[in-house]
């Protein structure tokens, strides 16, 4: 996934960096590790989603069965302590604003399937909201984002989807 999105950002902007150890994609602003709870908390919550797309036979929980993608699966983010409850907040933070300028932002409505391990962690997220965006640049490939508030910050899930 980190791969797929840095693709088409330009090529001198700061780059996310990924913590393979917790599944956690930080942004480029780099803001502090979250604390090691809330670590614990979104590794379990990024294998939970890799756990239930597979149970459902797809790739990514938040993208779904609709999407063409086999081998994009849901990772963890942490974005920091700012106040991310907004779409176009969280893509700036990631430093994807100006990759969705050309493109589209909306709400997806996500809804965790019943008695899923997911399900079972989002009720450790406040405020949560979820979104897709997509740039005409890509090719059918759409980011989706589950994101929410968590102990000392916001957080959540991000995924890619891909349909022609």
């Amino acid at each position: 996934m980190i791969g797929e999105i840095q693709s088409f950002v330009d090529d001198s902007s700061p780059r996310s960096s990924f913590d393979p150890t917790c599944l956690i994609l930080y942004p480029p602003s780099g803001p502090s590790p979250p604390a090691e709870s809330v670590q614990q908390y979104l590794r379990r919550l990024a294998r939970a989603a890799q756990a239930d797309a597979a149970d459902m036979a797809c790739s990514s929980i938040l993208a779904g069965q609709g999407s063409e993608s086999d081998d994009t699966g849901d990772i963890a983010l942490w974005l920091g302590s700012k106040d991310h409850a907004r779409a176009d907040v969280v893509l700036e933070t990631l430093g994807l604003s100006e990759w969705v300028a050309s493109g589209e932002v909306a709400g997806s409505n996500f809804v965790a399937p019943r008695e899923s391990r997911v399900e079972k962690l989002l009720g450790e997220m406040e405020e949560s909201f979820s979104f897709r965006a997509s740039a005409s640049m890509t090719g059918g490939i759409v980011l989706f984002f589950l994101i929410g508030r968590v102990s000392g910050g916001w957080a959540g899930l991000g995924g890619i989807g891909t349909w022609t």
